[in-house]
């Protein structure tokens, strides 16, 4: 099939050559049309419509169709021979001629002119709004012919001066052709090795889209369309920001910041929790794909979360007892201020949900709120850092895990948090003050958070607010399963009670989901609980009461250690009794 091309003439002897070099040419099919500069625009946009592969001009109108086409543009350059015919034709005249033309026509001249002993006056020019400025000063100069393209030629003859064209030769148009044919067959290589990386994503299944600054999508494979919305790819119709409006310019600088890391958001579509992941490709391009829950590679030694807050006020807080209360008025306390904040408290005691209602606030709700879980100390985890703390510029960035890593660069990170553009939030399941004592949080990071410090409580010491909290889930899983559960009797709420709850109020949620699930009554009672696989929990401890007082002790501390994997402080701490004598009764 021949390569379909569109030859643009500045003036009437290009467009004359160039239908008569056309003719030679048996693999291109090229239609020749006379313009200039503006006037070329629309017809090379009709024409790319019409499936036109590549475009050839000249001089500024080839410059100019560059700004306004997506197609390749071939600029038809001026050549040695070009140069010397007109040197040649000009040497004998007597007029006082003057060049004026971009950078390499006035170099190629002068290096010509030179060997020639030819001397000829000449103006470099960057744009062809300086055309006019140059023929005037020409003019002053002294001169009476201006040599020049073809803008150059109808300025000098506007001013009264006469003007000789810089005309292009057989050889420059057929050397125009040549270009064309090399840059088509790489165009097309290109695009072969793109439908490949295209049947590739098909066939793997990948849910996947790229996109570009702008945020119009380029690709998007399938999967990515079928599992999150009807994207078309149509250029300039179809915007990433039309389907998630979070990415925006701000994800973008971030994304640029910290590559090849990527962002984390999790998404909402039709009740389902779609996690996706942003990464930048190169300058100006980003992709978005769908991933598996904590897939997230660790070979950066951090992750990084865009979160959206679960909660935006204190006022929505459940919860009437002391320690509930108390939370709330040092949470509100910290809001009215950006310096670094301690949040600790057992896990699924809400440590991430306070850090939004904290960020939400403040002053500047709209700014980024990001999770950045540490997971290991790697050669560019500062830099990274760096980045993070500024490009999330006025935000918040919550911080987990930065006990694993070592002294010596926790250190660093304390270095980093006073210059820090955004507010730091550190997440901690034990107080900052017994991992400093455990050696696992530095000297300079306690001084930082001392001040500023929150513990949630755990669900053990708000029993009162458990049917609260309870009825809570209740209602927000009706809404998820279709459901019109009621209530929790009052067998089962003695069971809730009783229960120890190791994992909170993310324990208790899941517990309600199930028995919601389950439920075919109105009611939550002892049947819902077993179905959800509850009630097993708590049977999981049969003691013999013939045995020894000594005995029983024994098994239920044994039992307690278990569940709390071994941590013998935990444990003690959990039975009323010290490390010492947990020892002691094991004996």
């Amino acid at each position: 099939m021949n390569i379909k091309m569109l030859l643009i003439a500045p003036y009437p002897g290009l467009r004359e050559l160039a239908l008569s070099i056309a003719q030679e040419q048996k693999d291109l099919d090229v239609i020749v049309v006379q313009a200039d500069l503006q006037e070329a625009v629309p017809i090379v946009k009709q024409y790319e419509k019409e499936g036109i592969d590549l475009v050839i001009s000249r001089g500024g109108t080839a410059k100019l169709l560059r700004q306004h086409t997506s197609l390749p543009v071939i600029e038809i350059q001026v050549s040695g021979y070009d140069i010397l015919r007109i040197l040649t034709l000009v040497k004998d005249y007597h007029n006082n001629h003057w060049i004026i033309g971009f950078t390499n026509i006035c170099q190629g001249f002068v290096s010509v002119s030179n060997l020639l002993g030819i001397h000829i006056p000449y103006t470099i020019i960057h744009n062809q709004s300086e055309v006019d400025e140059a023929v005037e000063k020409a003019k002053a100069a002294g001169a009476q012919t201006i040599i020049g393209d073809t803008v150059t030629c109808k300025t000098a003859e506007a001013h009264g001066l006469h003007s000789i064209l810089i005309t292009s030769g057989k050889e420059s148009v057929i050397e125009a052709f040549e270009q064309a044919r090399q840059t088509y067959q790489m165009i097309q290589h290109k695009a072969n090795e793109a439908a490949l990386y295209k049947q590739l994503l098909h066939k793997s299944g990948a849910a996947v889209a790229l996109y570009n600054e702008q945020g119009v999508i380029q690709y998007a494979s399938p999967t990515f369309q079928h599992r999150l919305a009807p994207i078309t790819t149509d250029l300039g119709e179809s915007s990433i920001g039309a389907y998630f409006p979070f990415l925006d310019r701000e994800y973008h600088a971030l994304c640029r910041a910290i590559a090849p890391v990527e962002i984390e958001y999790v998404y909402i579509i039709n009740d389902e929790r779609v996690h996706l992941r942003q990464g930048h490709l190169d300058e100006n391009y980003y992709y978005l794909r769908v991933s598996e829950p904590d897939s997230s590679p660790a070979d950066h030694g951090l992750t990084v979360t865009a979160i959206q807050p679960v909660m935006r006020s204190f006022s929505q807080i459940i919860g009437n007892s002391e320690p509930i209360q108390t939370m709330i008025r040092q949470g509100e306390q910290a809001a009215m201020h950006r310096e670094p904040l301690a949040l600790y408290g057992e896990q699924g005691t809400g440590k991430k949900t306070l850090a939004g209602i904290i960020h939400c606030e403040q002053k500047q709700p709209s700014e980024l709120l990001l999770f950045v879980r540490l997971v290991a100390d790697s050669r560019g985890l500062m830099d990274r850092l760096r980045s993070i703390f500024a490009y999330a510029n006025n935000g918040t960035c919550v911080l987990q895990g930065i006990e694993q890593l070592p002294a010596m660069r926790q250190d660093e990170i304390a270095q980093l948090i006073p210059a820090a553009s955004a507010r730091i939030l550190f997440l901690f399941e034990d107080s900052p003050v017994r991992l400093w004592r455990q050696k696992r949080l530095s000297p300079h990071l306690l001084k930082q958070l001392k001040p500023n410090q929150i513990r949630l409580p755990s669900l053990r010491e708000c029993l009162d607010d458990l049917e609260e909290y309870a009825r809570k889930f209740i209602a927000q899983y009706n809404v998820k399963y279709g459901k019109q559960i009621v209530g929790i009797d009052e067998e089962a709420l003695k069971q809730l009670r009783r229960h120890h709850w190791k994992g909170n109020w993310k324990e208790l949620s899941n517990v309600i989901e199930q028995a919601v699930q389950s439920a075919r009554r109105e009611y939550i009672g002892i049947d819902e609980l077993r179905a959800a696989g509850f009630l097993s929990n708590e049977t999981g401890l049969c003691l013999d009461l013939q045995k020894p007082l000594a005995e029983i002790e024994k098994e239920i501390i044994w039992k307690v250690l278990k569940e709390e994997d071994m941590n013998q402080t935990k444990a003690a701490k959990r039975l009323g009794i010290n490390r010492s004598t947990l020892w002691r009764k094991l004996k």
